[in-house]
């Protein structure tokens, strides 16, 4: 599955590039709200705050509507700015839940963790190494927030978080092997100074990845008699595959040739 994840996930962004480069430029917005935060630090304390709490309401509410473009891309069909606008009207409720874990997760981070392991006992050391590893297993978890939210629209926010844990205890392969493609994803995207494959280029990826998964839960709604031992990626994987199809470094370049 992995491998075949690999090779999507490639000709997926490759099939989007100008796509996804344009969306890209959107997440300059919150950046550049986090730059003046970071700028108000030493003038307002109140002020820098209020921008950064508006950065990640910005970078919420941008990524529920990219989220609902690249969903059609891993479907191999376009869904334009039709998919953003659908995004809020459906699913608005997911991006003010983003926006408070993402703001509880920065708590966290810059405050919380510190303040514990600066307490210089064991307490303090095993309530900081605790927070750290709740903060992980969180981030890892989030990874399938908006995949999730648009493969099972009829879920509720709550309902779609509580489901991103399951899915990483059930596939923590499949997670950790997600983590280090962002991983080497965002550092791509700093590289090429967020333009490739920038953060619509990581939705995309996990958009994949969950479709794939949802093909192996599919299977086991419909086999109950079977577990996840008796799944056959080939033949699971088989209407992907020809969806994708061969594909050559001329006809990748030059599609109309082909």
């Amino acid at each position: 599955m992995i491998g075949f994840l690999i090779k999507k996930g490639f000709f997926d962004i490759w099939d989007n590039l100008l796509t996804l480069v344009l969306m890209n430029l959107g997440f300059l917005a919150p950046l550049a709200l986090i730059m003046l935060a970071a700028s108000l630090s030493s003038v307002s304390l109140a002020g820098s705050l209020i921008a950064y709490l508006v950065a990640i309401l910005v970078f919420s509410l941008y990524s529920l509507g990219i989220n609902g473009i690249v969903i059609g891309q891993s479907r191999y069909h376009k869904e334009g700015f039709k998919g953003f606008k659908d995004a809020f009207k459906n699913h608005l409720g997911h991006a003010f839940l983003y926006f408070v874990l993402i703001v509880i997760l920065s708590f966290v981070i810059l405050f919380g963790i510190p303040f514990y392991m600066g307490m210089g006992n064991m307490v303090g050391i095993f309530l900081g190494m605790l927070l750290f590893w709740l903060v992980l297993v969180t981030f890892l978890a989030v990874q399938y927030f908006w995949p999730l939210c648009f493969h099972m629209e009829a879920d509720k926010s709550f309902k779609t978080l509580k489901k991103c844990f399951l899915v990483v205890l059930d596939n923590p392969l499949v997670t950790l092997f997600l983590a280090i493609r962002s991983i080497f994803d965002l550092v791509l995207t700093v590289l090429t100074a967020t333009m490739l494959p920038g953060l619509c280029g990581i939705a995309l990826s996990r958009m994949d990845t969950m479709r794939l998964l949802m093909k192996k839960y599919d299977f086991l709604e419909s086999h109950p008699e079977c577990s996840k031992k008796d799944i056959n990626w080939e033949d699971l994987l088989y209407e992907e595959r020809e969806l994708v199809g061969p594909r050559t470094l001329k006809g990748m370049i030059f599609p109309w040739k082909d």
